[in-house]
C-alpha cells in the first residue's frame, strides 16, 4: 500500500488547486510560485491589480493572495472591485502585505479578507499552512 505521505495533494483530493499572486514584486511572485508548485497548487500571477482582477475573473481561481502597494490599481481597489462583482466575490482573498498598520487592518475587514499576513514576518510554508486552512485541506 502506498504511503500517503508520498501522494501528491492532486492525487488526495483529484484535482489542483489553483493560487492567484497578485503582488508588484517579481522575487515575492517567483518564490511564492515556487513553493505552491511544490505543494501541488496551480499557480498564475499578476504584476498590479488590474492584472490581477482580469485574471481573476477569466481563471476564477480557488485563492488570492494579494499585495496592498502596487501601482496602476492597488489592493484595497482590487478588494472593492471583487466586492462589487457577484462572480468573484466570494473568492477567499488571503492579503500578503508588508503594510502593518491599524487603519489598513480595519479597512481590509471590510472587504472580508480570510487573513492578514505581513509578508516580513511570515515564512513560505506558513502562508502556504494559511491558504490550506482557507481552503479547507
Amino acid at each position: 500500500m502506498e504511503d500517503i505521505n508520498q501522494k501528491s495533494m492532486e492525487e488526495i483530493l483529484g484535482e489542483k488547486k489553483l493560487v492567484c499572486i497578485v503582488d508588484d514584486d517579481a522575487m515575492i511572485r517567483e518564490m511564492y510560485s515556487t513553493k505552491f508548485r511544490l505543494e501541488g497548487f496551480d499557480v498564475i500571477s499578476a504584476v498590479n491589480g488590474e492584472e490581477g482582477l482580469a485574471l481573476i475573473r477569466e481563471r476564477k481561481p480557488d485563492v488570492v493572495l494579494l499585495d496592498m502597494l502596487m501601482p496602476v490599481k492597488g489592493g484595497m481597489e482590487v478588494l472593492e472591485e471583487m466586492k462589487r462583482d457577484i462572480t468573484i466575490r466570494t473568492t477567499p482573498v488571503v492579503v500578503l502585505s508588508n503594510l502593518s498598520d491599524e487603519k489598513t487592518y480595519n479597512k481590509v475587514g471590510k472587504y472580508d479578507a480570510h487573513f492578514y499576513v505581513v509578508k516580513a514576518l511570515a515564512t513560505p510554508q506558513k502562508v502556504v499552512d494559511i491558504v490550506h486552512e482557507v481552503l479547507h485541506w
